[in-house]
């Protein structure tokens, strides 16, 4: 007998753009985990690469790319992803590339925009982004100041808005690109697709790129470097000042100064910080506000929410209204 999902079963192309200095990861990452999916041992993606002219381009590595189609307005793809790289920059400015992008929704009722890393600044330029939440990579703070019509969150690694898909780049593209799997062929299908490229199936959009880039990124400390990986791994522990102290084998003034010069904080902001992206990923998978707050470390609500609202300036309500699922 033929499943339902076998009876409705088509393959959804995606057309790759590639530009130079295109970064190599945004690509092949999110790329290959839509290549892995498979409904009834069919792909249920097929990406095509395209590029302005259709064209080869240097990838920001040096490896040279080559594209199979020219990007058109005639495409007969479903989505087009666009990823990020020091290109970027120079798409911004390209009105062909602008309008194909600006046009995109609407020429295509239930195509897609997916833009990885920096890509997202494409769609801003095109003006897609407007009045939507988005993200992009954290180093781009500066330039998302151009485009002050998008609500900009780089707090999260992902966002999903409609048909619009924007994430914040190299790693995140595949927990994107998981993400949309698990919500086109559901999650056993998402899960062997994680399970194929060893990576966590649901590491969700709510989660923070300071957690993500934090943990020995930012110190050349070893043991500070420890303790920051040990907080993010076990935010629910009674993370006093005296216990991060002797967890780093430092004396408190010590570590109190190690977290001024290295991560411009102290470690009680540092700390909570950590809790609240914790409780953002359980908010998102809709896990009851009590628990969230005890498997966040705030120990009861009242702590949680005082803290969601210094950190975010709303309470923890809003936030899940904004938010959540």
């Amino acid at each position: 007998m033929t499943s339902n999902i076998d009876t409705a079963f088509s393959t959804r192309t995606i057309d790759v753009l590639l530009f130079d200095d295109v970064n190599l990861l945004d690509i092949s990452g999110p790329v290959q985990a839509f290549d892995t999916a498979t409904v009834n041992e069919r792909k249920k993606y097929k990406a095509r690469y395209v590029s302005v002219g259709g064209v080869s381009v240097r990838a920001g590595c040096g490896l040279r790319l080559v594209a199979e189609a020219s990007l058109s307005h005639d495409s007969t793809s479903n989505d087009l992803l666009i990823p990020g790289g020091k290109g970027v920059n120079a798409l911004m400015s390209d009105i062909f590339v602008c309008d194909l992008i600006a046009q995109h929704l609407e020429q295509k009722p239930g195509g897609r925009l997916i833009s990885i890393c920096s890509g997202a600044l494409v769609l801003a330029a095109a003006g897609v982004l407007d009045g939507l939440i988005a993200t992009t990579h954290w180093s781009r703070l500066a330039d998302t100041k151009k485009f002050d019509r998008v609500m900009w969150d780089l707090d999260q690694i992902s966002t999903a808005q409609g048909r619009v898909f924007t994430s914040a780049g190299v790693t995140t593209g595949i927990d994107l690109a998981l993400s949309i799997i698990r919500a086109d062929c559901g999650s056993a299908v998402a899960l062997a697709v994680a399970r194929e490229m060893v990576v966590q199936l649901r590491r969700t959009g709510g989660q923070s790129q300071y957690a993500i880039h934090l943990a020995g990124q930012f110190t050349q400390d070893e043991a500070l470097t420890r303790l920051i990986e040990t907080v993010v791994s076990k935010p629910h522990l009674d993370w006093t000042l005296e216990m991060l102290a002797e967890t780093a084998s430092m004396n408190a003034r010590t570590l109190s100064r190690h977290f001024k010069r290295d991560l411009e904080t102290t470690p009680a902001q540092f700390v909570e910080r950590v809790r609240v992206d914790h409780a953002r990923g359980l908010l998102a998978e809709n896990v009851p506000l009590k628990k969230t707050a005890t498997d966040s470390g705030f120990g009861d609500l009242q702590r949680m929410r005082r803290a969601f609202q210094r950190r975010f300036g709303i309470h923890v309500a809003d936030y899940v209204s904004a938010f959540g699922k």
